[in-house]
């Protein structure tokens, strides 16, 4: 007597490959948002007290490299076997340089504009700058300034190269800009009124500017001098 084995039989657990890769990067950006925070996150109800949620907070040297571990070296790692694409070819490459060149002559004074605006809020001023406060010293500054780099490379490939282009050809690019921005989204949570009002409509122009130039780089230099720019205004 035989018998054969069928998918009504067993316990099949098939999901399509985007669907996959959004499910990874939403357990990495669980791990960042509770485990590599620069800032604390906590609930407060009346007459009870103060909760701490997420982890203390890290340093801005330790914080900035588990971001990248998690939002970086880890995607790149998983790019294969999730997305069954190269890591390399999920916005690494130079792209169209000669456009994304000429968009972030572009975007670098809007990306300095915004950075200066923002810096008046009280929210962004309580946040901000990330590890805590810095002295006025130019040299300190740089050094932060390119640690924070390493911050945005990992973020940029998470949310612009591992899901956008590695789920465009699967959901389509509008699609794909619309769910990355929607988890970049999610993960700004209980950051100040003003970034999470900005950063929606913003992740999407990234992935606009990610699909338009073939790469992550125009993105990654824009949302790097915004950043940057934040911070300056608020130390200088």
């Amino acid at each position: 007597m035989t018998t054969s084995s069928s998918p009504n039989h067993r316990l099949r657990l098939d999901l399509p490959r985007w669907a996959l890769g959004y499910w990874v990067a939403s357990v990495l950006g669980a791990g960042a948002w509770y485990l590599a925070r620069a800032d604390v996150r906590g609930l407060l109800r009346a007459g009870a007290p103060w909760f701490q949620v997420t982890e203390r907070p890290r340093g801005a040297v330790v914080a900035f490299t588990l971001t990248l571990i998690l939002f970086g070296v880890i995607p790149l790692a998983l790019a294969r076997p999730v997305l069954d694409r190269s890591p390399w070819s999920l916005g690494l490459g130079p792209g169209d340089y000669r456009l994304w060149l000429k968009l972030l002559a572009l975007g670098v004074p809007v990306g300095i504009l915004a950075g200066y605006l923002a810096h008046r809020s009280p929210g962004i001023e309580a946040v901000y700058p990330l590890g805590g406060k810095l002295v006025a010293d130019p040299a300190a500054f740089a050094v932060h300034a390119s640690g924070y780099l390493l911050y945005y490379l990992g973020f940029e490939y998470l949310f612009r190269g591992f899901l956008l282009f590695g789920t465009k050809d699967e959901i389509g690019p509008a699609a794909a800009n619309l769910l990355q921005a929607c988890l970049a989204t999610a993960f700004h949570f209980g950051k100040p009124g003003l970034e999470m009002a900005a950063v929606f409509p913003a992740s999407l122009v990234f992935g606009w500017l990610a699909l338009a130039t073939d790469s992550i780089w125009c993105a990654l230099g824009i949302h790097w001098v915004v950043g940057v720019a934040v911070d300056y205004f608020l130390v200088f």
